[in-house]
């Protein structure tokens, strides 16, 4: 207890973090009594701290002023959730005819639209006008509408419509990530829709930011040639993913580094530390020497923020690595831990939501394992730098691997929790990767300062010259990733665990620290313990997943997919275009897979002719037209357009009818031709013939299922 005494913000952190988790959870408590209670608590507090001299009972201290800083966290949380002031859009979202906005972030390009957030400002109920305030997720139709700016102002037609919850099982809860950043709404815009009214940007720092990332971005894309490399110096230094192909994404994920791939804790770090290594002779010159550092490196970390465009992670690290900063010049007695949790404490004081970001998770968690585990596994291996200089790169390397190793023990439970494999060459990747990237990081912002410079003076073949290298050194740096990638076993996929698993991975990390340290035989029985138990549930585990059998038709927004597994084995049957989206079935359908246990899977295309039986399902597919046997179920698709014409099989009998692609537009169609027991609509359909088709089967009494409306329809073998 004393021990932990002396690190006051780790304790004031831990207690914080409880006041969110509780608005979390508990949301509704009436926000009145809690401010009563607040109040009553800090003259309490303040009562017992003025007399605790007299008092004596540090521990009734203690508990009062935990109180204080978990109602606190608690008013906090409720104040940034925008959707509690009275003025929010969304007290009005189902009465709105037309509303003002303005783009108030970051323009992303997609495939087929722009994508940025903006700020409704007022809207149109009843032909009145009301002033609002909130946020919503914007689509521009890239087609029809030009590139949106920051600042501009948009009169829309029509009303927002709520992010969806998953669809599917165990899909990633896009609703709840864009709530947490308080988004809940969002709305698909064509040309039609909008007429644009101005352009008057809401804040001028981030209107200066955003041009300088805009002016870098233009450098980058003129002078570093190559997709993959300009994609990956877009991602690096700007903090932009949009030019980065999947392949590539899921070779540096395969490598352990995706986390390379976006501006985060680990770049800002990177240039924390090298220019605290290159100014270090400052630091000895005073007072007067401390001051120019600590100011030198505070411009260069901010100024970096800026040209990222101020984005969420690189504001984050920004913040903490100041604070960082400040207690490596300034204080005398710094302790790593404290100053750790003081910068946790303040940028969750700022935005509470922080908590629940992953990022924010691992950048913490990755420090921590840095500050915790490295010297502990420093000593392991004693290289003795001053013999000569091989032996001071050994050195350096051994100091670079155990960095690595040390944040990868501190993460490795919440990246399987939320990620579900695990990089098998990590440590040899990483040391590697985070050299290279850290080259390629420091490389390209002098790069992006030069250029600049450089062309105020026409000096455009230094400039090419200097983006040539750029260019090869970020290609190493792929061709490094994908070097590991192509490895046999580079990465474990479909791993799942709970949250109750995650949190026993962690407990057994740290009671064999415990054994390692103290070296006390109690320690051996809490170790095997949190074994036994993990050995349990995965035993438990396996004996279910060995059994299951479960057919599952998933929901997936223009395409059709239906999922088979048995057992470890699973089958997808999709339309072509899903089946070859990475993106897509890592989306809807790996942490589905990964948390059956699934370990091999087949993929067949259902608009091909032919016939496939297997131990799982017997199919025949032709004419876009598929009949699916799986467990004494038959299942028929149908996934071409009948358009006017009537279904030509007849007397077909199946247990469940999916209709797919509008493939019939009207259940007269099929109707006397098919027999079913339940009607499937699958999500390729539009919403207005899904409703078209819904209310038919609802006025016909035929038992059926919208995919679209209700998720994924999961059928198990003894239903």
């Amino acid at each position: 207890m004393n021990h932990f005494s002396t690190f006051p913000f780790v304790r004031y952190c831990i207690v914080l973090i409880c006041g969110i988790l509780l608005y979390r959870f508990l949301p509704l408590l009436p926000i009145y009594f809690v401010l009563g209670a607040w109040v009553f608590i800090s003259f309490l507090y303040a009562f017992l701290f003025i007399f605790r001299r007299k008092i004596k009972n540090q521990l009734l201290i203690g508990f009062v002023g935990s109180l204080f800083l978990i109602l606190s966290a608690y008013e906090v949380s409720f104040l940034n959730d925008e959707m509690n002031y009275p003025q929010h859009y969304t007290h009005w979202s189902k009465e709105i005819s037309h509303y003002e906005v303005i783009v108030d972030n970051l323009v992303e390009e997609k495939e087929n639209s722009w994508k940025c957030t903006g700020e409704i400002r007022s809207v149109i109920v009843d032909n009145r006008i009301l002033s609002t305030s909130g946020k919503i997720l914007l689509y521009f139709d890239n087609h029809s509408v030009e590139k949106p700016r920051y600042g501009d102002i948009f009169f829309v037609k029509g009303k927002p419509q709520e992010i969806s919850s998953p669809k599917n099982p165990e899909e990633f809860d896009y609703q709840q990530y864009m709530r947490n950043q308080n988004v809940g709404y969002q709305q698909y815009l064509r040309s039609e829709n909008i007429e644009k009214v101005g352009n008057k940007p809401p804040e001028i720092l981030i209107n200066f930011a955003l041009r300088i990332n805009a002016r870098v971005d233009s450098i980058l894309t003129t002078f570093v040639e190559g997709k993959n490399q300009y994609g990956v110096a877009n991602a690096m230094i700007l903090g932009q993913r949009d030019d980065l192909s999947n392949d590539l994404m899921q070779a540096y994920s395969a490598a352990g580094a995706i986390h390379v791939l976006s501006v985060s804790g680990l770049h800002v770090g990177v240039i924390y530390a090298v220019l605290l290594w290159l100014l270090k002779s400052l630091k000895k010159k005073g007072k007067t020497g401390k001051i120019i550092l600590f100011w030198l490196i505070f411009s260069i970390l901010w100024s970096y923020a800026f040209i990222t465009g101020l984005s969420s992670p690189v504001l984050r690290s920004t913040i903490m690595f100041s604070i960082f900063l400040f207690a490596e010049i300034y204080q005398k007695n710094k302790d790593a831990y404290n100053t750790t949790a003081f910068s946790a404490f303040c940028i969750l004081l700022y935005n509470p939501n922080f908590i629940f970001n992953v990022g924010f998770q691992l950048s913490y968690l990755a420090v921590f394992g840095m500050i915790f585990f490295q010297p502990l596994l420093n000593p392991i291996l004693v290289i003795d730098k001053n013999k000569n200089w091989i032996y001071r790169i050994a050195d350096r390397i051994w100091k670079v691997t155990t960095v690595a190793v040390a944040a990868q023990i501190a993460t490795l439970p919440v990246t399987i929790y939320y990620f579900h494999q695990f990089p098998n060459y990590f440590l040899f990747a990483n040391p590697i990767v985070i050299l290279l990237s850290s080259i390629v990081l420091m490389a390209g912002l002098g790069f992006a300062i030069l250029a600049n410079l450089l062309l105020l003076f026409d000096l455009i073949s230094i400039t090419n010259f200097l983006g040539q290298c750029l260019k090869y050194t970020i290609l190493l740096l792929n061709e490094t990733v994908l070097w590991f990638e192509y490895l046999p076993l580079s990465v474990t996929k479909f791993l799942w665990i709970s949250t109750y698993e995650m949190w026993l991975m962690y407990a057994l990390i740290f009671s064999l620290i415990a054994l390692w340290k103290t070296r006390k035989y109690a320690w051996v029985w809490i170790s095997c313990g949190f074994v036994g138990n993990l050995f349990f549930l995965n035993f438990h585990e396996k004996l279910q997943r060995n059994q299951q059998e479960l057919c599952t038709i998933l929901s997936t927004p223009k395409h059709s997919a239906i999922t088979f597994v048995n057992g470890k084995n699973a089958i997808i049957l999709a339309n072509k275009g899903f089946l070859d989206s990475r993106k897509e079935i890592g989306f809807r359908v790996n942490n589905y897979w990964s948390s059956l246990g699934v370990r091999d899977t087949l993929k067949l295309d259902l608009l091909e002719n032919y016939h496939s039986k297997n131990n799982v399902v017997n199919i025949r597919s032709q004419d876009s037209t598929a009949v699916i046997s799986w467990n004494n179920k038959t299942f028929l698709w149908i996934g071409k357009n009948l358009k006017h014409k009537d279904f030509e099989a007849k007397n077909v009998s199946v247990d469940y009818l999916i209709l797919a692609n509008k493939s019939v537009k009207d259940l007269s169609q099929i109707i006397g031709k098919v027999q079913f027991e339940k009607l499937i609509i699958d999500a390729s359909y539009t919403r207005w013939y899904a409703d078209k088709l819904s209310n038919q089967a609802e006025e016909m009494g035929l038992k059926y299922v919208d995919l679209s409306r209700s998720g994924a329809l999961k059928i198990k073998n003894n239903e």
